[in-house]
């Protein structure tokens, strides 16, 4: 279902006047970035988990086996806001307008609709769909899905909306899940090895050092057990530590940054955990090969990194 170009334009007036914190929002509360709220709505209910997961609605819920065809579930952070609109407008008038400042603000739809597409019973008992509040929620609701893709993350928006069961106006549920790609912190030798298997590689974010450093710390140890494993099981691999960092700083810096930290971790694998220096090498190829963009902190976490290369 798409707005036409005229809705749009209303959708767009009334969410971009009505972006900020209001007196009656329960504490600690905030509009989800970039898509904001319906003029004169206030938060009833908010919660943000750091890591947890939600189930969409990626199409029509008819009856209780739809479930098999259209339930998605989604792991990751999880913001979870319910809208209280005051009467006078309709659902779908409050649904057309988040839809289009949804699709404006960069999101593919999965799939969206109404009555006509979401049986309210069915959607509310028989399908494992996360709406919030059930109690409140109305027979007549609408309901979108949609996602959008950066260089870490991809984000998915769950949106319902439906008049409240005991009239008092309508009742906006939105849920956002930000499925960030993770940070491996400790990968043991059994997926460091299924990895250089399938890929070649492994990139292993468990090798510490401190800023402008290229001394391996303590906090590494870990890691660096699993790696020890990893050789002593293998005993015909040779591998290439290959150091990466994000841009910061420049070419030759952080060139010269990641072999040094690269040559480190070698050595620290000869001297302290008897590994064989003729089945290592190093390199340090600083920013050149990014696993994310350089334009976000996040993007440039992934990309600060130590990655085993199979070796001839």
């Amino acid at each position: 279902m798409q707005c036409n170009q005229w809705i749009k334009r209303v959708c767009v007036s009334f969410l971009l006047i009505h972006v900020s914190v209001t007196a009656a929002d329960i504490g600690g509360s905030a509009d989800y970035p970039g898509v904001g709220r319906f003029k004169d709505s206030e938060i009833t209910q908010y919660d943000a988990e750091n890591y947890g997961e939600t189930v969409l609605a990626t199409g029509p819920v008819r009856k209780a086996s739809d479930a098999e065809t259209t339930a998605l579930t989604v792991e990751g952070k999880i913001n979870r806001i319910v809208y209280r609109v005051p009467p006078g407008v309709s659902a779908l008038e409050v649904f057309r307008n988040f839809q289009a400042k949804i699709s404006e603000a960069g999101y593919e739809e999965i799939f969206a609709g109404g009555p006509k597409e979401f049986d309210g019973y069915t959607f509310k008992y028989k399908h494992p769909v996360e709406i919030l509040a059930k109690t409140s929620l109305g027979s007549k609701i609408y309901y979108l899905s949609a996602k959008k893709r950066s260089d870490t993350a991809e984000v998915y928006l769950a949106l319902l909306v439906s008049p409240h069961s005991g009239g008092d106006g309508l009742r906006v549920r939105l849920i956002a899940a930000e499925t960030k790609v993770m940070e491996m912190q400790m990968v043991d030798a059994d997926a460091m090895a299924s990895s250089i298997t399938e890929n070649g590689k492994v990139a292993l974010y468990g090798i510490y050092f401190d800023t402008d450093s290229a001394e391996v710390k303590p906090t590494s140890e870990a890691t660096l057990n699993e790696i020890s494993k990893l050789l002593k099981s293998t005993p015909a691999l040779k591998i290439i530590v290959v150091g990466h960092t994000d841009y910061v700083g420049g070419y030759d810096y952080n060139t010269n940054l990641s072999r040094r930290r690269a040559d480190a971790v070698v050595a620290v694998l000869i001297n302290d955990y008897g590994v064989e220096g003729s089945r290592l090498s190093s390199a340090g190829v600083g920013y050149l090969a990014p696993a994310a963009s350089n334009e976000s902190e996040e993007g440039r976490e992934l990309n600060r990194r130590v990655e085993l290369v199979k070796d001839k």
